[in-house]
């Protein structure tokens, strides 16, 4: 629904206004960027808070009006549920002295009305947007400017349709009507015969109309509900501005006058009103559950936004931000813009006289443009503060990267917004926090640390932060420089977590929780360079010098001078625990220390640009790089418009333009993990016959690849890799052609940027060079019951040959095909690239049941260090028994099945009957016969064919369960045997019982 207007309350909002410091910029010549660069440059304009008006609420559903920076005319734009906005396109001007709303949401449909005239106009069509289903309805509106008769004008929205009014002439005068629009469906006329409408808040249910009627152009406030047609006079203002406030909700319609509430029920309109104590006089704006108010305040000199729940219970309160735009939606729920030093600018909804924190309830306004001032680097990321568009700051950050087609940066994105002005000159980061100076010259200002988002410690407060210079930042404290420390010699050590303070030699640096000084050694022309931990206060001396050190800077263990000597221009460079340095040109501009990299600089022969370099102290050493010229500032108390990074190799710069340039300043660096095989086999089998390793580099990069054994060298390769990715190729000969030996080499691998050229540091590792295909062995039982009392076989392998890593495990079985002929089948696999060297079949991970009757035989492949993957070994076959209550085993006689808990499937057929017998079919090769030996046991003949092949006492003086008790070869192929086993008399008295268990053949 519309929103209330602001012009008809006679309340003073104070403009959202963006603070800037006026700055005369000077003009410097562009800066060329050497060939020898990787950079990349971020815009002169980023985001900031933009101002919206003119917002709906429906549901979750939000819509409202805003103008871009690339676009001058008003846009519309619709968020749900607090997510991304959408943008609506370009909206029609409302020209007019009365509401005409272009942007709406009602009831689930959004109404978006758009003029066709590209230089803006009143709205000639009403898009209608259903959230629900996607579809939309355009109602036409047939303004042309004129006034005559059949002239129309948008009015507002009414859930799916639209409030239009229209001119006609009635008996030679002008009149007006207000119309309700739907897609496919008639005009209705709601309201005629009058000089004009305007539609102060509206549903798709009805309307609260300031209507102007003929002919004296009288002010009525009417309620129209669009079912019935009824209307209800709300009030009669005796000029076009409203009363205190109006009330419009989904279940009543009203107006304020103090304290009183003068209401009628939506649904009954025509009973007549009610009037309701409100618990504040002064409310402006009322929603089903909140009172809303501006209240003059003294301490801001300005008119604050004041909000309670509607019943009293909650109080009221300053909501403590910059509001403009209020609406009550058709949901009953009020919603604000609000710009608040913590939170971007957004859409808020108030619940209960307070801003919601529920999901949904807020959504932020997309950005408009912005302007940036000082420069920070830390750790591969931008720091930039924008300082407009806003009663307070904005510091945005961009993370940097750079790859192989150069480097680049992601869209600045809103770090904190801070308090207490502008940011002045610094703008320091380390360890993922930002410190910011803020104040003017000769004007009280403060330090102050953030993280994420949120202010760390205490701040620093100076009367004239203008005489303050921060000499180092660590995120934890600051080194700084002011009038009182320029005349004692020393610098001042603030500590934000607490705010101590001390004082600490004059030239002193911060790094990993210590401070360094540099400590005269008595009368002695040698100075010790100190280390004190800031949290214990042990004091070690970590170098010493035989010069009078300058300033410190320390970057893990690496120590700068920035000038060695009194009166010198010569810096040195060194480590922690040695007193051998390399000196450092200072004649320019004091040397910046960094990880991994020192950045010095150089003036031009002509004595004016100052150019910064960059020499990489990781890996193999190179000369210093160029990298820009340094920019100059805009006058004696502006930031300076140049940085580097400390923590990661990056500088960035900015021009007159506004445009932000950032260099990379490293050397290559693995963007992905190495992939070198430690193995290779060059037998030509077509395995791994090649060494193939492969390293990603996030830079293009020449490089050579050096393999020894022991001290000699075997083989040099070199190449260059556009997109990174170095991928030489090891044959395994030496650098004449020869066939290397076989063992185990080094390889050292050296890359070198070609853009840059700054070399990388150098990789180093072993590959092994073997010739011999791998091969294994696997081992089974022949009968699965040799090694348990159910169908599931131990399968265990090994290597025979060195350096085998891994084994492939196959198998095989012979089945019975339609025409009832004996096949084996193909290999199949059951364990790949395992490292396991035993596992049981028919278990867990099993491919298959074991099924009794058929035969398995297994496999086993090696796989070894040197990517070789050798021969399928020799099967290993196992049989899985028919057990004695099998339907295969017909039993002749007097036999007896009994239960054996040990026995292959946990029975046993037992008889002690001579001339007995079971027969069967063997289809197969062989034969073997299960049975259990005992104290007891008998003698049993093996008829095969009809000739007896062999007999069987199956005596022993102790139990023994699953014992192959015969074995018979019955032929080379499968065939169809017949075979008896038939009971013959004991041996002895007493020993006469066969315990037969199982028959297994092998096909």
């Amino acid at each position: 629904m519309p929103s209330h207007r602001r012009r008809f309350l006679a309340v003073p909002v104070a403009a959202l206004t963006a603070l800037a410091v006026a700055q005369a910029v000077i003009p410097v010549s562009a800066v060329a960027v050497p060939a020898t660069d990787v950079s990349v440059t971020l815009a002169a304009r980023t985001t900031s808070v933009p101002a919206a008006d003119d917002i709906s609420g429906s549901g979750p559903a939000v819509v409202w009006r805003q103008k871009t920076s690339a676009d001058t005319p008003a846009h519309g734009w619709l968020a749900v549920s607090g997510g991304t906005p959408q943008d609506l396109g370009r909206l029609a001007d409302d020209g007019e002295p009365v509401n005409v709303d272009t942007v709406s949401v009602q009831d689930g449909v959004v109404a978006v009305a758009t003029s066709a005239n590209p230089n803006g106009a009143l709205a000639d069509h009403v898009t209608l947007r259903h959230l629900d289903s996607g579809d939309q309805d355009v109602l036409p509106v047939a303004y042309d400017s004129s006034g005559a008769a059949g002239d129309e004008r948008y009015r507002g929205q009414a859930g799916a349709g639209i409030l239009v009014q229209q001119s006609y002439d009635d008996a030679s005068a002008y009149r007006v009507r207000l119309l309700l629009r739907t897609a496919g469906g008639a005009d209705r006329t709601l309201l005629s015969d009058d000089e004009q409408y305007e539609v102060l808040a509206s549903d798709a249910h009805g309307a609260l109309v300031l209507r102007r009627t003929a002919p004296g152009w009288d002010h009525e406030i009417v309620y129209v509900d669009f079912a019935t047609g009824r209307t209800v006079t709300v009030a009669e203002p005796t000029t076009d501005e409203l009363p205190q406030g109006l009330e419009f909700t989904p279940g009543h319609v009203g107006v304020i006058d103090g304290a009183t509430l003068t209401e009628w029920r939506r649904s009954a309109p025509e009973d007549g009103p009610s009037t309701v104590t409100l618990p504040v006089s002064g409310a402006r704006w009322i929603s089903e559950d909140t009172l809303a108010w501006y209240q003059w305040s003294a301490v801001d000199g300005a008119s604050e936004l004041f909000a309670m729940s509607r019943d009293g219970s909650t109080t009221a309160k300053d909501l403590g931000g910059t509001f403009t735009d209020l609406a009550v939606g058709d949901d009953g729920k009020m919603r604000v813009t609000l710009y608040r030093p913590d939170v971007d600018a957004a859409i808020q909804t108030l619940a209960d006289g307070r801003v919601s924190t529920a999901a949904g309830d807020a959504t932020t306004i997309p950005a408009g443009p912005a302007r940036l001032d000082a420069l920070a680097l830390s750790d591969g990321a931008l720091y930039t503060a924008d300082d407009s568009s806003r009663r307070q700051g904005v510091l945005l950050r961009s993370g940097l990267s750079a790859g192989p087609a150069g480097a680049s940066a992601s869209t600045p994105s809103r770090v904190l917004a801070y308090s207490g002005g502008l940011v002045h000159q610094t703008l320091a980061a380390a360890g993922g926090r930002v410190l910011v100076e803020q104040g003017g010259a000769s004007e009280p200002g403060h330090f102050q640390v953030y993280e994420d988002g949120k202010p760390v410690g205490t701040p620093l407060n100076y009367d004239n932060v203008a005489a303050v210079t921060v000499a180092d930042f660590d995120g934890e404290r600051v080194l700084m420089s002011d009038r009182t420390t320029t005349a004692d010699g020393t610098l001042l050590l603030y500590t934000f977590a607490d705010g101590h303070m001390q004082r600490v030699p004059s030239g002193s640096a911060l790094n990993g929780g210590a401070v360094y000084s540099s400590v005269r050694n008595g009368t002695t022309s040698t100075w010790s360079i100190r280390r004190t931990d800031l949290a214990t206060g042990t004091a070690t001396t970590v170098a010493t010098v035989n010069c009078l050190p300058g300033g410190l800077q320390v970057r893990g263990s690496r120590i700068l001078l920035t000038t060695c000597g009194a009166g010198s221009t010569t810096g040195l460079l060194l480590k922690a625990g040695s007193s051998a340095g390399t000196t450092v040109d200072a004649s320019v501009h004091t040397p910046i220390l960094g990880t991994d990299v020192l950045y010095t600089f150089t003036r031009s022969t002509d004595g004016g640009a100052v150019t910064l370099n960059a020499q990489p102290l990781g890996g193999t050493t190179t000369a210093a790089q160029p990298l820009f010229a340094l920019p100059e500032k805009s006058n004696s108390a502006a930031a300076e418009r140049w940085a580097v990074d400390r923590d990661a190799p990056w500088a960035a710069w900015m021009d007159d333009a506004g445009v932000t340039h950032v260099t990379w300043a490293g050397v290559p660096t693995a963007a992905s993990a190495a992939a070198a095989p430690t193995g290779f086999s060059p037998n030509s089998d077509g395995s791994a016959d090649t060494w193939a390793p492969t390293w990603t580099y996030n830079r293009p990069v020449s490089w050579t690849l050096t393999l020894k054994s022991g001290t000699t060298q075997v083989r040099s390769l070199t190449g260059t890799a556009s997109n990174g990715k170095v991928a030489p190729l090891w044959n395994g000969t030496t650098q004449t052609g020869g066939a290397a030996t076989e063992g185990a080499y080094t390889w050292t691998l050296a890359v070198r940027d070609t853009v840059t050229g700054r070399a990388a540091a150098d990789v180093t590792g072993k590959v092994t060079l073997r010739r011999a295909a791998p091969a294994a062995t696997v081992t089974a039982p022949t009968v699965a019951s040799s090694a348990a009392t159910t169908a599931s076989v131990p399968v265990t392998w090994s290597a025979k040959t060195a350096g085998v890593k891994s084994y492939d495990i196959g198998w095989r079985v012979a089945t019975r095909d339609g025409a009832g002929v004996w096949k084996l089948g193909p290999l199949q696999t059951w364990r790949t690239g395992t490292t396991a060297t035993t596992a049981v079949f028919g278990k867990a991970g099993s491919p298959v049941k074991p099924v009794s009757g058929l035969t398995y035989r297994f496999y086993a492949r090696a796989h070894d260090d040197a990517g070789q993957t050798g021969a399928w070994s020799k099967a290993a076959t196992t049989g899985i028994p028919v057990d004695d209550r099998a339907t295969a085993l017909h039993y002749t006689g007097s036999w007896k099945s009994a239960a054996a808990s040990a026995a292959w499937s946990g029975t046993e057929r037992t008889s002690a009957a001579k001339g007995v017998y079971v027969s069967f079919s063997a289809d197969g090769t062989q034969l073997r016969v299960v049975a259990t030996r005992k104290s007891n046991g008998g003698r049993f003949a093996v008829v095969v064919d009809g000739k007896t092949v062999g007999t069987v006492n199956t005596y022993a003086a102790k139990t023994a369960y699953r014992q192959v008790v015969f074995t018979r070869t019955l032929g080379t192929t499968i065939t169809t045997h017949k075979v008896q086993l038939r009971i013959l008399s004991g041996s002895t008295p007493g020993r006469s019982t066969v315990a037969l268990d199982a028959v297994m053949v092998t096909r």
